[in-house]
C-alpha cells in the first residue's frame, strides 16, 4: 500500500510522472519511466538501469501506491519485445482532418497540447486530466462544458495515440451542468462539493455538510440530515469524480424479515445442517440469535453446553 523505504521513484502519486530518467536510471519495479509505449518523443529503455526495459501501465503489479497510467522498469520478457498491435476503430479518419490544432503526441505538437490557456474543441489532444493522476489541468484544457477523457482519442481517429487523451461531451447529466471562468477557473450549477479532483480542501464537513450526491465526506455527520457516507460511488453521480471519492447517499432501506423463513438471511453465517453443517456453532465461534446448529446440552454426552 505504501512505498518500501528508500524507493527513490515511486510513480505521479508520490515523485510525479517521468522520474526515471537516462541521467538518473530506476530499478526494477520503479516509475514511472517514458518508454516506447508512450509514443511520442521518449527516453526508449535508457530510463531504466543495465538491460531492464520500460514497461506500459504495468506498476500496480509492484504496488498498489502507484497509478493505473504509471509505468516501471521491468525485466525484459517475450510480451515486452513485441511490436504493439495498432488499434483502428472502422469509421474513424487515418489522418488528422485539415486545421486540427492538437493531433496527439504522434504530432508535432505532442502531449498536453491541450491546456487552460489554449483549451481544445472535441475530438482533440492530448489533454491533462483527473485520469492521468498526480498533477493535472482537470478539464479547464478543453472548451467550454468538455471534460478530458482518458486514453479515449482512438474512437476520433486512427492517427492518434492509443495513451491520448481527448476533449469529449461528458457522459454524465451532472456533469452538463458545469461552466468555466475566463480565468479557467471551474465552476458548477450543481453540486457544491466535487471531489478531491476539483476541490483542493475538504469541502463536506460538520459544520458545512453535505446534501446528496456530494462529495468527498469520510463520516455521516458530515452529510445532512439523515443521508449517510458512501464508499467509493461518487462516479455513479458525475464523471467528473475521482473512484475513490464518497458522496452522501439516502440510507439504504432496511426490511425486516418475516418469521419463520424459507432460506436463510442474506450474510447469515450458520444456517444448520441443510446448509452448512453440524456444530457451526463453536465456542471459537459463537452464533448470534437464530444461528445453528450448536451442540448444547440437549445432546448428552460431550457437548459445548
Amino acid at each position: 500500500l505504501e512505498p518500501p523505504e528508500g524507493q527513490r521513484c515511486s510513480g505521479r502519486n508520490f515523485q510525479g510522472r517521468r522520474c526515471c530518467t537516462p541521467e538518473s536510471p530506476c530499478n526494477e519495479g520503479e516509475g514511472d519511466c517514458d518508454g516506447p509505449g508512450d509514443g511520442g518523443g521518449h527516453d526508449g529503455h535508457l530510463g531504466c538501469k543495465g538491460e531492464l526495459v520500460c514497461g506500459s501501465n504495468n506498476c500496480k503489479k509492484y504496488g498498489l501506491y502507484f497509478h493505473e497510467k504509471d509505468d516501471c522498469c521491468e525485466k525484459p520478457s517475450a510480451n515486452s519485445a513485441k511490436t504493439p498491435q495498432v488499434k483502428y476503430i472502422p469509421g474513424t479518419p487515418l489522418e488528422p482532418p485539415p486545421g486540427q490544432r492538437c493531433k496527439g503526441r504522434n504530432y508535432d505538437q505532442g502531449r498536453r497540447c491541450c491546456t487552460p490557456d489554449n483549451p481544445c474543441d472535441e475530438k482533440e489532444g492530448d489533454c491533462d486530466g483527473p485520469g492521468d493522476g498526480g498533477q493535472h489541468d482537470g478539464h479547464s484544457g478543453c472548451k467550454g462544458t468538455l471534460v478530458c477523457g482518458t486514453n479515449n482519442c482512438k474512437k476520433f481517429g486512427a492517427y492518434y495515440h492509443e495513451k491520448d487523451d481527448c476533449c469529449e461531451k461528458p457522459s454524465s447529466p451532472l456533469i452538463e451542468m458545469v461552466t468555466r471562468n475566463p480565468g479557467s477557473s471551474i465552476e458548477f450549477g450543481g453540486p457544491r462539493c466535487r471531489g478531491r479532483d476539483v476541490d483542493k480542501e475538504r469541502c463536506c464537513t460538520r459544520d458545512n455538510p453535505c446534501v446528496e450526491r456530494e462529495g468527498d465526506c469520510d463520516v455521516d455527520n458530515e452529510c445532512s440530515g439523515n443521508l449517510v457516507c458512501g464508499n467509493n460511488n461518487c462516479k455513479a453521480f458525475g464523471s467528473f469524480y475521482h473512484p475513490k471519492d464518497d458522496c452522501c447517499i439516502k440510507p439504504p432501506t432496511k426490511t425486516t424479515p418475516s418469521f419463520p423463513l424459507t432460506e436463510p438471511l442474506p450474510g447469515q453465517r450458520c444456517s444448520g445442517r441443510n446448509f452448512n453443517q453440524r456444530r457451526c456453532c463453536t465456542p471459537e465461534n459463537p452464533c448470534d440469535e437464530g444461528e445453528g446448529d450448536c451442540d448444547g446440552p440437549g445432546d448428552g454426552g460431550g457437548h459445548d453446553g
